[in-house]
């Protein structure tokens, strides 16, 4: 049972891959956009315009009469689903007429459908988008098109008395989750009828669920995330739906898409309820829904510049009271490896030098001892030759560097002599090559790299805010301009607007999830001071500023201090 429940997930998932748009060698050119398409916008245009006529006017398949008014744009974050979704409403294809829809009281032994009468032509389009999206879709529009568009942020706007005109006039109604249910019962008062409606980041979006419903002619719902629109409950186990790939024919793009991060599971959610009514979890045809672009096709008409990953080994920050509590949280005996002895000393902060340096430091009446001790070699704890030799300054004994910092982790005390041990009295008396010295911390890195490219913008991820305060006073020092992204609406569009407009050097962000949908294309280096809970997290960040029209590389930085312990 539970086999056949993942097979059918995974045979869903297939046929929304199998139904990838052809590519169109259509060249789309309409006078009120103003920006040329790219091969895949093209494609999607057309997909749309097709997708509207075909389910409007009904299709077999498999002995059935297939038909709807709703459609799925399911394109990744970053690759101009907002200028293909404009350019399908400046276009102006023909549709029936008439259409019949299921009565609203129909059952599945007593039914009826209702002829309705379409004036597409006179009926303006909605679109509905997140209020932390409305300014970048006006600028969008303002930018890309010609088209007359009215723009509903306020419900104070729906107050003057030509608004209801202007509404009327207008090709595209641009509005916020927020405004949506004051502009809905504006417009059943004005008897105002959409033609498509449009709803922006819908996996994500809110409705409260006493808005008024949706009414539309055809509904468009567009995201990167559409898992959730597609089963009502979207938990995948990729590795699970990877072991059953022989019992059917796996489209390529399928098959990426499971083996990136095979082991953690994919786990989306469609955060409104009010969106569910209008999707069908349970019907065996709801693949068709789903329009995208084949992923070799996308990649090579959009034509990005690499994305450049480095690492950077910076220098750990740890105590030993932090090392014992990390093995005493999970009930283990402290296992050092020798391999981690540099990274280890160097976060602890103990003394490295040589013998000849660290005899000039120590009485005279203990060098022969300790000439004799470092000519023996011998760790007091495992009686083996010593590895990275460490010598305590009370007794002047030798041990193994994993031997001595394991016995000080847990007693605190010399092995020999019982004296207390701090770090001040270790010597590790082997010193470090350049390999293994990291003698820089995250926060140096940071300002090192802020000073190294002036011109830079800068995405700093770290999902603990004090990094934030700690950070920007070492930059205000330097006189370098930072902020924090915030999850208030117009504090936010400062933060994006002095990144765009070069003002703000560096921005910290904390929660990736208010960042899903910005477009933030300045961005020259994204910074993983810690790396994101989950992949598809990180994905989200990255798109942020790997856009469609990028022509300079992305670098992508993570600061690494981990030490395997």
């Amino acid at each position: 049972m539970t086999e056949e429940f993942h097979y059918d997930k995974l045979l869903t998932l297939n046929n929304v891959y199998h139904h990838t748009l052809i590519q169109s060698n259509t060249v789309y050119e309409n006078p009120v956009i103003r920006t040329p398409l790219y091969p895949h916008q093209a494609t999607l245009v057309q997909g749309m315009i097709q997708h509207r006529e075909k389910l409007t006017r009904g299709f077999m398949k498999e002995g059935q009469i297939i038909q709807g008014k709703l459609g799925v744009i399911a394109e990744p974050a970053g690759s101009g689903k907002t200028l293909s979704v404009l350019s399908y409403l400046a276009s102006q294809p023909s549709v029936p007429s008439i259409t019949s829809e299921l009565h609203t009281h129909s059952s599945r032994y007593f039914f009826s459908h209702e002829l309705k009468r379409v004036e597409a032509v006179n009926t303006p389009h909605l679109i509905i988008v997140p209020h932390i999206l409305f300014g970048q879709w006006k600028e969008e529009i303002e930018r890309h098109t010609g088209l007359p568009c009215f723009y509903v942020e306020m419900k104070r706007v729906l107050k003057h008395a030509e608004t209801a005109a202007q509404i009327r006039e207008s090709r595209v109604v641009l509005t916020t989750n927020k405004c949506y249910k004051f502009l809905q019962e504006y417009a059943l008062e004005h008897q105002i009828q959409w033609n498509n409606i449009v709803v922006d980041e819908a996996s994500s979006i809110f409705f409260h669920a006493s808005d008024p419903p949706l009414t539309f002619q055809f509904l468009w719902f567009i995201t990167q995330d559409w898992i959730p629109l597609l089963f009502k409950h979207p938990h995948v186990s990729k590795s699970t739906l990877f072991f059953l790939r022989d019992r059917l024919s796996l489209h390529p793009d399928l098959e990426r898409w499971l083996l990136e991060d095979i082991t953690q599971p994919y786990s989306g959610s469609l955060t409104s309820s009010f969106l569910k009514e209008y999707l069908p979890f349970f019907h065996p045809c709801r693949d068709l829904l789903f329009l995208r672009t084949g992923t070799e096709f996308r990649d090579k008409s959009m034509n990005l510049p690499p994305v450049v990953h480095d690492t950077v080994a910076c220098k750990s920050n740890i105590t030993l009271n932090s090392l014992m509590s990390f093995y005493l949280a999970r009930n283990r005996e402290p296992a050092i490896r020798s391999n981690q002895i540099p990274q280890l000393f160097q976060a602890l902060g103990i003394e490295c030098t040589t013998v000849t340096q660290y005899l000039t430091t120590q009485p005279s009446g203990k060098l022969s001892l300790i000439r004799r001790k470092v000519q023996d070699n011998e760790c007091g704890i495992c009686l083996e030759p010593c590895e990275y030799p460490t010598i305590v300054n009370c007794c002047h004994h030798l041990y193994c560097g994993k031997c001595l910092l394991k016995n000080t982790i847990l007693n605190h005390k010399c092995p020999t002599c019982r004296n207390v041990l701090l770090i001040s009295n270790l010597c590790c008396l082997s010193p470090f090559t350049d390999d293994q010295f990291a003698a820089r911390t995250k926060m140096e890195v940071c300002m090192e790299l802020f000073r190294a490219n002036p011109k830079g913008s800068f995405i700093l991820f770290s999902p603990f805010t004090n990094i934030f305060y700690e950070l920007v006073e070492m930059m205000k020092s330097t006189g370098i301009k930072a902020e924090r992204m915030e999850n208030h609406l117009f504090s936010l569009r400062r933060t994006v607007r002095n990144l765009q407009e070069g003002t703000t050097q560096v921005v910290f962000v904390s929660t990736i999830d208010g960042l899903r949908g910005l477009s933030l294309p300045s961005t020259t280096h994204i910074i993983f001071y810690h790396e994101p809970s989950s992949s598809e997290w990180k994905e989200l960040l990255i798109h942020s500023s790997q856009r469609l029209g990028r022509t300079r590389p992305l670098t992508l930085l993570h600061l690494n201090s981990e030490i395997p312990v």
